[in-house]
């Protein structure tokens, strides 16, 4: 009797829900092309309930009468759009959605090229970016390997299937046109637009960089000192981080398991409401590693927060704090094996990154004042122990004088240094050389820059833009510096032309000046001159897009180890002896050739004057992204020849290693769309299992396979 009055009881409230109930349906079409968009999402916003839009473009949901819902459509590579519907009791109603394709508009705007929101077809410098959507369809937690497989004349090295590292035998370090490997420090790495340098060897740490916390990726493919001064010298990576934009709440969880024991994780969760925003992400990553003695574990929390003050005025607080154990397996046929046995080579480095920024926001001016805060304690086992801090203020203003008219006036100040220990020195006694404590040994040392900007964006005739500008640098050890750039470019029915002539440079650290020989505390600052015209072509509506540019870099004072000139100990001293000459093209096209079918590619050819590490001669790649139903299909290939990842076999005779690197990587990732708030997907890296190495003696895993989900609210 209780089973039958259960069951009727269950019978009236359904059919009470039913016939409470509407339908809503219609179709999610291309609005440039009105072709349907099979695989669009369909959903109620903060809700889980939602449909994934058939073969041609059509949906159908149910929603509860006399009830105001936020229903959104999306699709990837275009703009989400979100309608206000409350259907009437009995009623069922059409809604369609045209979505915009964001992928190829030749309006894009960036940042980073002139520190203010401007249309990149009106900047001289060559720019690339990676868009959000991009960021979250990828099966990556960090987003470093991103860079080299995207972006033309951008090489990233990798040691193995996760983690960086740090100190000898780390990887991600970055080369852009062959400047910026090695230390590293020739290549400004930002967040928010503000410098990720450590403040004793003057890097920035990749092992910070997760997906989760980053929107969108620009980057500079040279000089971008004239902006952000020194480090800016080979180029600039500005990681811009996620803000919660939408009222309401959205959550996600991300997890995956793969190769060698590899656990990633990540949840993020967002909410808004009237003029106050908070976003918060925690991500952790951990393996085995591909050989022994290379596991690393690492956890990143991010939060930021912001308050909309009036209708001109906005508040804004980030924070990121990073925290890594990696062991270093060390190089293959190394002479020292116990050195590297049970775990032995390891680092434990803990670092933080504060940034307050308040924005303006006015008819014919806007700009900030940052504030920012980066700290790093670091531990490895060699004993050696430092702490280090960077940080600073940023103040800049774009006015508009008029029409087509853009000024920029920027100040910077930032200090850097630290303190670390064991620092010593060589000294011969009684014929002998004998390491004792350097006066640098356990001493806090700090160095500083105060800099002044202003450039000037005309547009002439609605086709012709100038763009030029001059920096003054002042360093505390150096003095002054003026650093120029002069570029323009000229847009017509679909073509873009760019010429541009731009200086960088790149102030020594406090490594290279006092810390472990070859300091030299008598070192000046490099520069380089950067050269390069630019053309783009847009076609077929837009979604075509075809760009080449051609460059060629003079370097000089570049810092390197040499003999002492004076002979004695040390036998090696820092000296700015080196001249440098690169030239070289970059290719990159895409082509969006129906709303379910992307493909790109890039190519890059690179002369140096000399081998220089993580600098390949020809690196190509291609991509193919294609929609079918609830199924996502990615494949890539890179194609990498001419790869040093040494130049003098002689000081390490004991690693059988080939010096330099040609390879060809197969990578696939499937993605099934179970439900709207739940993405299934498996990938598969290197397919064609391909020996090679990116870092000296530390070769890459074959194939390797990860497995996860997607699971999101909002």
């Amino acid at each position: 009797m209780k089973k039958i009055r259960f069951f009727i009881l269950s019978i009236i409230i359904v059919s009470g829900w039913a016939t409470n109930a509407q339908t809503i349906s219609g179709i999610v079409a291309d609005k440039a092309t009105n072709q349907p968009l099979p695989g669009a999402t369909v959903q109620i916003v903060n809700s889980l309930k939602g449909v994934v839009t058939a073969h041609g473009g059509n949906y159908s949901l149910l929603v509860t009468a006399n009830k105001k819902v936020m229903l959104k459509a999306a699709f990837v590579g275009y703009k989400p759009q979100i309608k206000e519907i409350t259907l009437k009791e009995g009623e069922n109603i059409e809604i369609n959605f045209e979505l915009h394709s964001t992928v190829f508009e030749q309006e894009e705007v960036i940042v980073t090229g002139t520190r203010v929101s401007t249309s990149r077809s009106n900047i001289p410098l060559t720019t690339s970016v990676i868009p959000e959507a991009e960021i979250e369809s990828s099966s990556e937690i960090n987003i470093m390997p991103l860079l080299g497989n995207t972006i033309p004349g951008v090489f990233v090295t990798e040691r193995g299937i996760t983690g960086f590292g740090v100190a000898e035998g780390s990887a991600g370090k970055v080369s852009v046109r062959g400047v910026g490997s090695g230390d590293q420090s020739r290549l400004l790495i930002m967040i928010d637009g503000q410098p990720q340098v450590m403040g004793i060897f003057g890097h920035a740490f990749p092992d910070m960089y997760q997906t989760s916390n980053i929107e969108k990726v620009e980057v500079i493919r040279g000089p971008g000192s004239l902006l952000y001064g020194s480090n800016a010298m080979g180029g600039v990576i500005n990681m811009i981080t996620k803000k919660q934009k939408n009222d309401g709440f959205m959550g996600r969880v991300s997890a995956s398991a793969g190769s060698f024991a590899t656990l990633r994780g990540t949840a993020t969760a967002g909410y808004r409401k009237n003029n106050f925003s908070v976003y918060a992400a925690y991500n952790h990553d951990q393996t085995n590693g591909a050989r022994e003695n290379a596991k690393f574990n690492g956890d990143n929390g991010y939060l930021a927060l912001g308050y909309q003050i009036g209708n001109h005025f906005e508040l804004n607080w980030t924070s990121n704090y990073s925290k890594f154990y990696a062991v270093d397996p060390g190089p293959v046929n190394t002479s020292t094996p116990e050195l590297y046995a049970n775990n032995g080579a390891w680092a434990d480095i803990a670092r933080v990154n504060s940034i307050i920024t308040l924005n303006n926001t006015f008819d014919n001016m806007n700009g900030h004042v940052k504030f920012y805060y980066n700290q790093g304690d670091h531990e490895l086992y060699t004993d050696w122990v430092s702490t280090d801090r960077n940080y600073g203020v940023s103040l800049f203003e774009g006015l508009t004088l008029f029409t087509d008219n853009l000024i920029g006036i920027g100040l910077d100040w930032n200090q850097y240094g630290g303190i670390g220990s064991p620092v010593a020195v060589p000294q011969m006694v009684d014929g002998k050389v004998q390491w004792s404590p350097s006066e640098y040994n356990n001493k806090w040392i700090d160095v500083n820059e105060k800099a002044a900007y202003i450039f000037v964006q005309q547009g002439l005739w609605g086709t012709l833009t100038l763009n030029g500008g001059i920096r003054y640098n002042h360093h505390s050890l150096y003095g002054a510096n003026w650093i120029p750039q002069l570029g323009l470019t000229l847009n017509a029915n679909n073509n873009e032309f760019k010429a541009l002539a731009s200086k960088g440079f790149r102030s020594p650290n406090v490594k290279e000046l006092y810390f472990f020989p070859p300091a030299n505390p008598n070192l000046q600052p490099e520069s380089m001159w950067n050269y390069e015209l630019g053309y783009t072509r847009y076609a077929l509506n837009k979604k075509l897009k075809i760009s080449a540019t051609a460059f060629y870099i003079n370097g000089e004072n570049l810092i390197q180890a040499m003999p002492n000139p004076g002979g004695g100990i040390p036998p090696m001293v820092n000296q700015n002896t080196g001249t440098f000459e690169n030239y070289g093209a970059e290719f990159d096209a895409s082509y969006r050739i129906s709303p379910a079918l992307l493909a790109s590619a890039t190519y890059a050819y690179l002369h140096t004057d000399t081998p220089r590490i993580a600098s390949p001669k020809h690196q190509a790649t291609a991509n193919v992204h294609y929609l079918l139903g609830k199924f996502t299909f990615n494949v890539s290939a890179q194609a990498v020849a001419g790869l040093y990842t040494l130049t003098d076999n002689k000081t390490t005779p004991d690693i059988t290693e080939e010096e330099i690197q040609n390879y060809f990587l197969l990578n696939a990732k499937i993605n099934f769309k179970l439900l709207p708030s739940l993405n299934l997907f498996v990938s598969a890296d290197n397919l064609l299992n391909a020996e090679y190495s990116a870092v000296y003696g530390y070769p890459m895993p074959g194939i390797t396979f990860f497995g996860g989900l997607n699971f999101s609210i909002n």
